[in-house]
């Protein structure tokens, strides 16, 4: 629709070169420039009285577009202009007096100083490994390659500072290489940083690393690890989320070792009530058994069991390759995760409960530990659903209506081929939430405050019990000489949380 409007075409320039660039104080990396911009002064007036309802500032040369309006003076003054009919007597110089809505007018143009700022691209450093990959032992001490990039063209890297238990050392030029000095079992940090001529430094990067020396034999030999997230499939789980290390001398326990493959996670365990399913569901026949090979609580009598061992073998067996890929793929030992599925529903992944769901025995409280503590499967779940600003402000802000919707998702998952992956992600949700707990606590890290081992048990505690118990336990222990040992934890359980000890201890009896 057309509307009158009193105007000069007003072009829009822009005057640089008032100003040379030069960089800000405060980050040596943003160029700012001064430019000299004209803008165009409108206003939005009513047709009846002329009076002025809003006042726009556009930087260009043509009429304010609806988004302008919109922009400086709302929605509803927007769409009051923009639905206002012609004025017919203002078309031939009568009175306006008796027109509705808003009419456009031209005020005038105006000359201003606009900063204008660069982000200049920051040196970027690369990190790799020598004379050993890290996850094995190797005779050679291990050593690393730091390779630093200026990409600001003219200018180029100076120097290469190492820092690592507590010797600092200075390489010229934008590569250096060194050899690692050996660790004790804990590891120890390193930190690097980079200067360029351009007079700034990179930021500082920090690794941990292990360089544990032991002789094997006559040999002098050395165990190498890497917490980074390059070298992540080197790593046992949770050693990165916790950046901490499992013992290196072999005594940590099959449950919590990284397996070479699928076929390294099969079991032959006894599993009663996934015998008594298989019968009752026709999976079995047990027709010869006297008592139809059930117990009246539903799991297998002692002759039921004989008549399904083939089957609970092969069915205990059955998810080994998704609780392998599972386990790799969320960072949970993956004996830990078959043992977890075991003792919640022995692999049968139906429940009479309505509130435990699933293979894991899924509950609304677990998922929602899932959407809190599992951040990269919250952004996952959520991004597509409601985008950014729905999902910015994490699952404990969100509405009700929402959380429930993503809960929902969640819930659907369980008889997919995902289900297993999502008892993984849960596991892993737990990992991160026990972490912050015994931070919390302790004011430790969890490397300085207990072991590799225990975080895993008081990891499988918490996925069970919730947090409560385990922070009760945590704060009850607060006393007790470090490392803190879960045997110590669980002697501190509250009456109603003490199950959780039991509950740990049959996690890892079928994950052996």
């Amino acid at each position: 629709m057309l509307r009158v409007f009193f105007a000069c075409v007003v072009i829009f320039v822009t005057l640089a070169g008032s100003v040379s660039p030069g960089r800000a104080e405060d980050d040596p990396r943003v160029l700012r420039k001064e430019v000299l911009v004209q803008s165009s002064h409108w206003q939005l007036k009513r047709w009846n009285d002329g009076f002025v309802v809003c006042d726009l500032y556009v930087n260009h040369a043509s009429q304010p577009t609806v988004d302008d309006a919109n922009f400086s003076c709302g929605a509803k003054v927007a769409e009051t202009w923009l639905t206002t009919p012609v004025c017919a007597p203002a078309q031939y110089g009568g009175s306006s007096a008796s027109c509705s809505g808003l009419m456009l007018r031209y005020v005038g143009g105006q000359t201003r100083t606009e900063t204008i700022e660069t982000e200049l691209p920051d040196i970027s450093m690369r990190l790799y490994v020598t004379d050993c990959q890290p996850g094995e032992w190797c005779e050679s001490r291990p050593g690393l390659k730091l390779v630093a990039e200026e990409p600001v063209a003219g200018y180029q890297i100076t120097n290469i500072f190492v820092r690592v238990v507590n010797n600092e050392k200075a390489f010229s030029g934008a590569i250096s290489e060194l050899k690692l000095p050996p660790t004790d079992e804990d590891g120890e940090w390193l930190e690097y940083w980079a200067e360029s001529d351009f007079g700034d430094r990179s930021e500082r990067y920090q690794v941990k690393y292990r360089a544990y020396s032991s002789v094997q034999g006559e040999r002098q030999v050395y165990r190498f690890d890497l917490l980074t997230n390059e070298y992540a499939a080197t790593l046992p789980g949770g050693a990165l989320l916790w950046q901490m290390f499992p013992p290196a001398d072999g005594s940590l326990p099959r449950s919590f070792e990284q397996p070479l493959s699928a076929g390294y996670l099969a079991t032959t365990n006894r599993y009663t009530l996934l015998a008594g399913q298989l019968i009752r569901n026709g999976l079995v026949d047990a027709a010869s058994c006297s008592d139809r090979g059930l117990l009246q609580n539903g799991a297998a009598s002692a002759c039921g069991e004989r008549v399904a061992a083939d089957a609970v073998l092969t069915w205990q067996n059955k998810y080994d390759q998704q609780i392998f890929d599972a386990g790799s793929r969320y960072s949970v030992p993956a004996r830990l995760l078959k043992g977890v599925i075991a003792q919640e529903s022995q692999f049968w992944p139906e429940s009479s409960d309505p509130y435990e769901q699933g293979l894991g025995y899924v509950t609304e409280n677990g998922v929602s530990m899932l959407l809190l503590w599992n951040l990269d499967y919250y952004a996952a779940l959520c991004l597509p659903v409601y985008g950014n600003g729905g999902c910015a402000g994490g699952y404990a802000s969100m509405r009700e209506d929402r959380q429930q919707v993503l809960r929902g998702a969640v819930f659907d998952q369980l008889g997919s081929d995902s289900e297993i992956g999502l008892i993984a992600a849960m596991l892993y949700a737990s990992a991160a939430q026990t972490q912050q707990m015994v931070k919390n606590v302790t004011r430790a890290e969890p490397s300085e405050a207990t072991t590799y081992e225990d975080m895993w048990k008081m990891t499988v505690a918490n996925y069970y019990a919730g947090s409560g118990c385990l922070g009760s336990a945590l704060s009850a222990s607060i006393d007790e000489e470090y490392p803190l040992k879960w045997d110590t934890l669980a002697a501190h359980l509250d009456q109603t949380c003490k199950i959780a000890d039991d509950y740990v201890w049959r996690v890892m009896y079928y994950s052996e």
